[in-house]
């Protein structure tokens, strides 16, 4: 195995009871049985929604939330800094979308960046009818005012917290999940092993409409419908196989066990980098800040006045010193594949994001020697 500093995000199986490996050879149904209504029921309980269905994959659970929505002539707005699953699931099923800027601070689309969108669909004449904001790297974005401006103009929202399970606003004395779908339909989550929590792959969707449930349960599998004997099944709409093994459920009922463990343990690698780093705050800056609620999946720093021969130079540096890195991400419009269906992109903040940003390690594996080895490499190069 390569040094723990040599990945970004890495899973953490770490005391896992070996008892799950006798509860696996025992299981008759291997997929979409007990343990992943266990699996659901505590991810239900832990954000605060009335139901959660889960999946094969983060990727899956976006895909089934916009198919139960049933719009037609889909226009979606997207963030333009975001993972490419959205925008390809909507090129498949010829939706058009827009792709909107970002906040230069934290990544997210914010109340200003959205309503420059609707003001340029205005002028053009174009209705969307879905939102689908991301939660960047383990924060939450206020969707409160975003909510209220679109249920004036029938939008919906599906909310992508990928990044951010087990993340929670705390304002006046109340604790806030995201995931409990206050201002939105549906909150989407992936399990893929550099997250939060991991099911080896895995996601799932968190929402409070019975309908709307029901609906994403059937399209998980494959839409069929059991009827008798003599006609096994009848299918209500095309769809694909998206179910959850049981094995990934154990796993992830294990996980969600320790996720306070792994929460704190990001975090306090969080707060180990922002002492580190407070002394060179003219050659970057972190876009992570220390909250207990907040739960950390990329700790991400914003380089000063650097060009992209200077950042290709950083990581470079990073490479040969076998510290792991990443970019989150390059802005969806610059994918020339989605310009058949895209009718229009805002890319100012997030091109300026996008030249800026370099992701280092974190995950709950790093040791003190490890945390002290990368931030010395870094502080370092800046010297």
């Amino acid at each position: 195995m390569k040094s723990l500093v040599n990945y970004y995000g890495l899973q953490d199986f770490t005391n896992t009871p070996k008892d799950i490996i006798k509860k696996i050879t025992k299981l008759n149904i291997v997929t979409n049985g007990k343990y992943c209504i266990r699996l659901e029921r505590k991810i239900s309980k832990l954000v605060g929604s009335k139901y959660s269905v889960v999946c094969n994959n983060g990727t899956s659970a976006l895909m089934m939330g916009i198919l139960s929505l049933k719009l037609k002539n889909i226009v979606a707005i997207i963030p333009n800094i975001n993972f490419v699953a959205s925008a390809s699931i909507l090129s498949l099923i010829k939706a058009k979308f827009i792709f909107c800027d970002v906040n230069f601070k934290t990544g997210m689309v914010d109340t200003e960046n959205f309503k420059e969108v609707l003001l340029k669909c205005d002028k053009q004449k174009i209705k969307p009818n879905l939102f689908l904001p991301m939660h960047y790297a383990g924060n939450i974005i206020d969707l409160k005012k975003i909510s209220k401006i679109c249920k004036k103009r029938s939008i919906k929202i599906i909310e992508d917290g990928c990044h951010s399970f087990g993340s929670l606003n705390y304002k006046q004395n109340k604790k806030s999940y995201l995931g409990n779908c206050k201002f939105s339909e549906m909150t989407t989550f992936s399990f893929h092993p550099v997250k939060n929590i991991t099911t080896f792959e895995g996601g799932a969707i968190t929402l409070n409409n019975k309908s709307l449930y029901q609906r994403i349960l059937n399209l998980r599998s494959h839409s069929l419908v059991k009827t008798n004997i003599t006609d096994p099944y009848h299918l209500k709409s095309p769809s694909l196989n998206f179910r959850m093994s049981e094995i990934s459920a154990l796993v992830g009922i294990d996980q969600i066990k320790k996720i306070n463990y792994f929460k704190k343990k990001r975090n306090s690698i969080v707060k180990y980098y922002l002492s580190s780093f407070k002394y060179i705050p003219e050659k970057f800056e972190c876009l992570n800040f220390y909250d207990a609620n907040i739960f950390w999946h990329l700790f991400v720093i914003k380089l000063n006045s650097f060009n992209n021969r200077k950042k290709l130079k950083f990581m470079k540096y990073l490479k040969k010193n076998q510290i792991g890195c990443q970019i989150h991400y390059k802005p969806l419009y610059k994918h020339k594949v989605y310009k058949k269906n895209m009718l229009f992109s805002i890319n100012k903040n997030s091109d300026k994001f996008y030249k800026s940003i370099v992701t280092l390690p974190l995950h709950t594996l790093l040791k003190k020697k490890d945390l002290i080895y990368i931030s010395n490499k870094v502080k370092n190069f800046f010297k």
